[in-house]
């Protein structure tokens, strides 16, 4: 159910702006800050729309003294919280009709700084059809370090499944073109969405842009959060599967109505391809500490789990197909993947047979559980026909153990690849670096 508050002034876009922009603000439960931040954003002179995501607080008062004192702002209520995927599509809707091309959105926590709206405007006016995104300095000391791990997670994520490279994927201060944020459909809400929207961005043909923004961290005491840590980060992986799967589906996806057509020709693509496969790229990557080094220690690990998988002859072409779909480097996928070369592939098939069956039966595989040596001694007989419904009994559980089993071997191999590969690729770097100075005085 939506309730909306009587306007003070109605909220229309300015005629005599090359952009038409609207500051929507979702809030929950945020009173502390929620005034001050509204006050800054009304003395830019640009209209507001607040969406009051079911508050349960003083938020409702305030937004009405707000709305006594005047301006350009209009106040849409949530009966219930609903997630602030579902606070900004609602806020989205109303610009639209009210005929807005642009959205910038922030949030009413006080950690994001509203006077730098002007200079993510300044961006979306060069670029009136990109995602203008703002990023957060995450080498600040008082950036949290859990927040700095799932920032760069999700930036190598977004990477993978988009091409995108975003150095914040999860700041809450953007200007979305309405089309765009109207058109193009996310299927995860709350907090995934922010980070969903980037990656279909990068699919539907969208530019994103990005502009420093400042973040004021307040004391824990004071700071207010609706994030939860493992609801809302089990939310975030399953969105994150579903994009990676969809990613490595090899069919065209939605592209943006405004997008700019994509012309593909033989000879961008033949250099596209070079440069994908240039050592000069795998270096380059190696040196970058944000997100390159765990971008080619998790090919590594995509590599190791495609050499697990019951597809002997198979794996370097998934290999390489996997690398092309998921935006990395193709030769530590295609190094991971040649685990799979006997002796190793024995061992690995060994115990993805021994991992799957306890899985499914609890206990350890024998061999009378694939009926293998029976069809051997009925092939020796020449009974043919036994021989086949024996070989056939056996090789339905044999290969599901084998199937089950890989997946569970193969995540855990991957991990340990990761780990290896991401401290051998960091150790590189920084032995490379200590080595420079002497190198060059000599």
């Amino acid at each position: 159910m939506l309730e909306t508050l009587m306007l003070s002034t109605p909220v229309g876009p300015s005629v005599d702006s090359s952009l038409a922009p609207v500051v929507v603000a979702p809030t929950y439960n945020n009173a502390a800050t929620l005034g001050d931040i509204l006050s800054r954003v009304r003395r830019l002179g640009l209209p507001v729309i607040v969406i009051n995501d079911g508050s349960t607080d003083a938020t409702s008062s305030i937004l009405r003294n707000l709305l006594d004192e005047g301006g350009d702002i209009r106040v849409l209520t949530h009966s219930r919280n609903r997630g602030k995927a579902a606070a900004l599509a609602t806020g989205f809707a109303a610009a639209q009709a009210a005929g807005f091309s642009h959205c910038v959105t922030v949030d009413t926590d006080g950690q994001l700084d509203p006077e730098q709206i002007p200079d993510l405007l300044e961006a979306a006016r060069n670029c009136p059809d990109a995602l203008i995104v703002g990023f957060r300095d995450d080498r600040k000391a008082d950036y949290p370090a859990r927040s700095r791990l799932g920032r760069r997670i999700s930036n190598l994520l977004v990477r993978m499944e988009s091409g995108l490279r975003v150095r914040d994927s999860q700041c809450g201060l953007r200007v979305y073109p309405v089309s765009f944020a109207r058109e193009i459909t996310c299927f995860c809400g709350r907090f995934c969405y922010e980070t969903e929207i980037i990656t279909r961005a990068g699919w539907s043909g969208c530019p994103v842009r990005e502009v420093p923004v400042n973040c004021v961290y307040l004391p824990p005491g004071q700071r207010v959060s609706h994030f939860r840590p493992v609801v809302d980060t089990i939310r975030s992986f399953a969105m994150h599967v579903l994009l990676i799967a969809r990613t490595l589906l090899p069919w065209p996806r939605k592209r943006w109505s405004r997008a700019a057509p994509h012309h593909a020709n033989a000879q961008a693509t033949f250099r596209d391809i070079l440069g994908w496969l240039s050592p000069a790229e795998f270096s380059r990557q190696l040196r970058d500490d944000g997100i390159g080094q765990n971008s080619l220690a998790i090919g590594l690990a995509i590599g190791v789990f495609i050499a697990n998988l019951p597809l002997y002859g198979l794996q370097n072409i998934l290999a390489f197909y996997s690398a092309r779909r998921l935006h990395l480097h193709p030769l530590p996928v295609v190094v991971g993947a040649q685990i799979s070369t006997p002796p190793i592939s024995f061992a690995l098939i060994g115990a993805a047979l021994c991992t799957g069956h306890v899985m499914l039966h609890g206990r350890f595989p024998v061999q009378a559980d694939y009926h293998f040596s029976q069809t051997l001694h009925d092939l020796a007989d020449y009974h043919l026909r036994t021989a086949y419904h024996s070989m056939r009994g056996g090789l339905g559980p044999f290969l599901l153990d084998w199937v089950v089993g890989s997946m569970v071997v193969g995540l855990a191999t991957g991990a340990a690849a990761f780990a290896v590969g991401h401290f051998a690729f960091t150790h590189m770097v920084r032995r490379a670096a200590s080595q420079t100075p002497s190198d060059s005085a000599a």
